[in-house]
């Protein structure tokens, strides 16, 4: 491990147990034994803790307590909130946002570069790619591979014929290709911990897509 990793990620452990500590406080829980920490951190691998930690560094995000908000964001949108309260009782985390969290960071990153915004919940989506007002890249995040994958099967079932119309209420594959639909990015990413798929999207006519496996050129 490099110096720089191991000084991101007890960057990121100060950062976490500050929250953790924020948390119990506010709820009037007890603090958790470091069993919960080796727990959290099974979920949360070294490298995603790595990027988190760089995001604190580099002040992309701005620390309220056990709440987070993100740099560049509108006003408006936050504060985020990393736990929910939990009859256990201790600070259950919101796993997806550590993930969104982190790949917004390195969208961020990648980004800046080539003079393009990132947003972060952007309507019904999680992330964002603009330049200017033209919509490049759509992102959605979970936590798990097996979860992002469902969703990108789920949402593909809409290809042929989206009805933007149709209820879409405990229907999240509808409500992704509702705004691929509408919205018309160029890009579908979908990312969780251990897998990314990237994908251009064309689109036939006014009410279907295609998802076509590709990478995003972002360099």
């Amino acid at each position: 491990m490099t110096d720089q990793m191991f000084d991101l990620l007890q960057k990121f452990d100060t950062y976490f147990r500050g929250c953790v500590e924020a948390a119990c406080q506010e709820w009037n829980y007890s603090m958790p034994s470091d069993e919960y920490y080796a727990k959290v951190y099974e979920r949360l691998p070294e490298g995603l803790r790595a990027l988190l930690g760089f995001g604190l560094s580099s002040g992309l995000i701005i620390p309220e307590g056990a709440v987070f908000r993100l740099k560049g964001l509108p006003s408006g949108k936050g504060p985020y909130k990393w736990f929910s309260r939990n009859r256990n009782p201790k600070p259950a985390p919101n796993w997806e946002y550590f993930v969104q969290v982190a790949e917004f960071i390195r969208l961020h990153t990648l980004a800046e570069a080539r003079n393009l915004s990132v947003t972060f919940e952007d309507d019904d989506m999680d992330l964002a790619i603009y330049q200017g007002n033209r919509l490049m890249v759509c992102c959605e995040v979970k936590e798990q591979l097996s979860q992002i994958q469902k969703l990108i099967e789920g949402v593909e079932v809409y290809k042929y014929a989206v009805d933007l119309g149709a209820p879409d209420r405990g229907k999240d594959p509808l409500r992704k290709a509702k705004y691929i639909m509408k919205r018309k990015p160029e890009y579908f990413v979908g990312v969780a911990i251990g897998g990314r798929f990237e994908y251009k999207v064309i689109y036939p006519d006014d009410k279907s897509f295609q998802l076509v496996k590709d990478i995003v050129p972002l360099v």
